[in-house]
This record gives structure tokens, sequence and C-alpha cells, in this order.
């Protein structure tokens, strides 16, 4: 037979494979959204489409979920559209996208909101100590995380339309820290860095705030599996995980506040540690949510300059300013 035509047969054999494998993950694919919206809301998530298309052959997978509706006990997420993209000779970066609006309910609060945007917009990319057991579908772990979006708004719509804040822009990032990961253990460790732009908050006459955090998270499971079951708290508190707050600080003009510290769980699952306070303006924008009484206690007395600092200290259950409790902490778990 001619080596062309031998070659025009290889070219179709592996064209054809290729297309029923495209068709076959495309399948499994459309059956794991519909496991999600068989979930009963309760003890797990239910996700559901009232449209699902999965398009993108033969190099992409391109999933959109028209009008998705997300419930989880009694929150209950609705979503214009979401979108997942992923490439099939890279299929550990997953690209997400939403559409404006989403709206949130809490039956049990009775509370109902709406978030808004121009853009919103995520990336996932994992990565696998082993490669072998990575095929297998054991020892994920986030190697980046990212979310952008713009020109967010979320409005209380209980009761008419009310806006309780917004931003011009946000980006947020998690970061897999890669000297902190112990494989021997099966743990490893998050950074996390995220960003508002141009902050506004009615309530508390905010205007062109700027808000940022940084914050690392360690003995995390080394298998992304295991965030899912119930005992993840359990076993971050056996791996001696803690949540170090580099800093979480907001500013408005000459207005700010800064706080930093370290959180842990003590052996009983209650939250343990200390949180540094400082601010200049927070005090007056408190109003009611802080009983007069209870404001130079909790934030700090003035000083000179006319900010205000703290330390608070969370140990045996209950939360510390100076040497005065302020507040009762439960068990997580």
């Amino acid at each position: 037979m001619n080596r062309f035509v031998w070659l025009g047969l290889i070219v179709l054999a592996v064209a054809g494979a290729w297309t029923a494998g495209w068709f076959y993950a495309a399948g499994e694919a459309r059956s794991a959204v519909a496991n999600l919206a068989a979930g009963d809301g309760e003890t797990a998530p239910k996700l559901s489409c009232a449209a699902l298309d999965i398009t993108g052959f033969p190099f992409r997978f391109d999933l959109n979920c028209t009008d998705a509706t997300l419930a989880d006990g009694d929150v209950t997420v609705g979503i214009a559209g979401l979108k997942g993209s992923v490439l099939v000779y890279n299929p550990t970066h997953v690209l997400i996208s939403a559409q404006a609006p989403i709206a949130v309910a809490d039956a049990f609060t009775g509370s109902q909101s709406r978030i808004d945007f121009s853009r919103a917009e995520a990336s996932v990319r994992l990565q696998s100590a082993d490669f072998w057991a990575g095929l297998r579908g054991e020892g994920w772990r986030v190697a980046r995380a990212s979310l952008v979006a713009d020109g967010l708004e979320w409005t209380d719509t209980l009761t008419g339309e009310n806006l309780i804040g917004g931003a011009n822009h946000l980006e947020a990032h998690l970061l897999d820290i890669p000297e902190q990961h112990e494989p021997e253990k099966d743990l490893s460790a998050l950074a996390a860095y995220a960003r508002l732009d141009d902050v506004t908050a009615p309530g508390f006459q905010i205007a062109g705030g700027e808000v940022s955090l940084e914050a690392e998270l360690n003995g995390l499971p080394d298998d992304l599996r295991a965030l899912a079951t119930p005992d993840a708290l359990q076993r971050w508190h056996d791996a001696g995980g803690q949540l170090k707050l580099v800093g979480l600080q907001g500013t408005a003009g000459e207005e700010f506040f800064k706080s930093a510290g370290t959180l842990a769980l003590d052996s009983a699952a209650r939250v343990e540690g200390q949180i540094q306070l400082t601010s200049k303006g927070l005090v007056e924008r408190t109003g009611t949510l802080i009983p007069e009484d209870w404001k130079d206690l909790v934030l700090g007395t003035q000083a000179a300059d006319g900010s205000y600092s703290q330390t608070l200290n969370l140990r045996g259950g209950f939360i510390f300013a100076g040497l005065m409790p302020v507040g009762q902490l439960a068990p997580l778990f």
C-alpha cells in the first residue's frame, strides 16, 4: 500500500481517537455538573444551570452555565452566567468568568442583596508533586489562584435599592509557598494577597478608600480533595496550622486602620492568638456598632496624633483587651 495512504490512515485514526476522547471528556464534565445539581443543598451544595453548553472542540473545553443557582443551607445564590475554559493540552489551568448580576438571599436572616460588576474573571492553576499520582487525580494543590473584578457594587435589595458598598477594582491572589511545602507530612502553605481600589461605603461615609490584605496560611493538606472532607478543620488543627495576618489595612484620606497578628486553634478548637490594631477615624465611624463605653476598651485610647491602638489577645475561649475580657469564643468543631 502507498505510504501516503498509510499516513492518511494514521492521521484519520489519530483524529478519530482525539474526537472520541474529546466527546467522552465532555460527557464526563456534563455528568459532573449533573451530579452537582443532584445535591440536596443541605449536606452538600447544589449547583444547577438553566442551560449548559460545552463547546471548544477540538483543543479546548468551554463550559457555559446560564442562570446558575447555588444553594447551600439557608443561602441561595443566583448568577446570570458562569463560564469555565480549559485547554486540552493544559488541563491543570482553568479560566473562569462570571456575568452580573449575582443575587444572594439568606432564608435564616431574611436578607437579600445583589452584586453587580462590569468584569469578573478568575484563573486557577494546580500542581502535583508526583506526576503519576496526579494522573490518578491525587495530590493536586494550588499553584496560583487569582480573581480580578471591576465596577463592583453591593446593593441591599430587601426594601428598595440601598448601596452597601462598592469598589472600582478588586484583585486577589492565592500563591503556593514552595519553601513551606512538606511532602513527607502531606502539608502545604498558601500566601494570600488582595486589594480593593476606590472603595465606597455610604453607611460609613467612606469614598475613595483603599483596602489591602497580606496573609499566610500553613498546615494545609497536600491534596485539595481533603479540603472538602468534614474533618478538614480538625486536620488543620492537628497539623498545627496557623493563619498569619501579615497586614490588613485600609485608608480613606487621612484616616486609616491597620491590623496584624497570628491565629490558630487551641486544644478545645477555639481560636487563639493575638491581633494588633491601629486606627485613626475608625472609632468615630463605628457609630452604634460598638457601644460608646466599649470603644476605648476594644479599639484603644486616643494618642496625641488622634490615632488609636490596641492589642487583642484570644485565649481560653475569651477575647481580652489588656486584662479585660470583652468577648467569648465558641469551639469551631
